[in-house]
């Protein structure tokens, strides 16, 4: 794992603060929808990402700042927008922003913190290129998000770009911007790291979801895998054995990336590891 202690000086809790204080400056009654869903909590991955891949390649604090928030603030500004759009009324074990607050603010709520993303963007040593960087994210991203709301069930050998379209771009985001701004090439390969992350972070999810999802006809590959014929038993195995697929996948792009940028992908992937080797141990 990359010693972020050592090679930077910024970490979560510091973007954490960052975000509070540029949640301070919204509308009162937006601001308190944004700072509702943070206090949520979350584990603020790709904050962690871009800080250990800004660390990684050498960059300025306000460089690694910038790679941290853009990502985060765009991410639960996407989950916002996620719930609502699935009518999911609960986050994180407490009522979701529009649950909570009305469909109007929670639109308006992740449209602030995309607002967010981009002013912190000033922070980074290449703002053109970030834009650009950031507006292909957003583009994937909501690509990913037509293809899930219009695939309740996929089949099975469609499921991994459903969830590799999704939540991949925001996933290679902050790897993305780190090479960006220590012009490094690799964004094509970060890109690929990330959709395979993601396909291993949907279907843990899934695993611990199925029942869940089974109620509210979400999205799920074990019970795509049932549908086809493969018992509970059999689409769990199957649906481990392709996350491991793609974390192998992930692992092979991330050590081909320039200098020190992939070990913040792989530290994710060791994590991910972990859990996966949990969840298919467990009866």
């Amino acid at each position: 794992m990359l010693d972020t202690q050592r090679h930077s000086t910024v970490f979560v809790d510091d973007v954490d603060a960052e975000i509070e204080q540029l949640i301070s400056r919204g509308p009162n009654r937006v601001a308190d929808a944004a700072r509702y869903h943070f206090a949520a909590g979350g584990s603020r991955v790709r904050a962690q990402l871009g800080l250990d891949a800004a660390a990684g390649l050498d960059l300025s604090r306000q460089a690694c700042m910038a790679c941290a928030l853009a990502p985060e603030l765009l991410h639960n500004a996407s989950l916002i927008h996620d719930d609502l759009q699935d009518g999911d009324r609960m986050r994180r074990g407490r009522p979701a922003v529009w649950s909570k607050y009305g469909k109007d603010i929670a639109i308006l709520t992740g449209d602030f913190l995309i607002s967010m993303a981009y002013a912190t963007i000033a922070q980074h040593p290449k703002p053109a290129v970030a834009l650009r960087v950031m507006h292909d994210t957003i583009t994937m991203t909501i690509s990913g998000q037509i293809n899930d709301l219009g695939a309740t069930q996929p089949p099975p050998e469609e499921y991994e770009n459903v969830a590799a379209s999704k939540s991949g771009p925001l996933l290679a985001l902050p790897v993305r911007l780190a090479l960006a701004a220590a012009d490094m090439p690799g964004q094509n390969i970060a890109t690929r790291v990330g959709r395979a992350l993601s396909v291993t972070y949907q279907i843990l999810d899934d695993i611990c979801d199925q029942d869940a999802d089974l109620k509210h006809g979400a999205t799920n590959i074990c019970l795509a895998l049932e549908a086809s014929g493969q018992s509970r038993a059999s689409a769990k195995i199957i649906a481990c054995a392709l996350a491991q697929t793609s974390l192998e996948a992930a692992r092979l792009d991330a050590n081909s990336l320039s200098q020190s940028a992939g070990a913040a992908f792989l530290s994710l992937a060791d994590q991910l590891e972990t859990k996966l080797k949990d969840v298919s141990d467990a009866t």
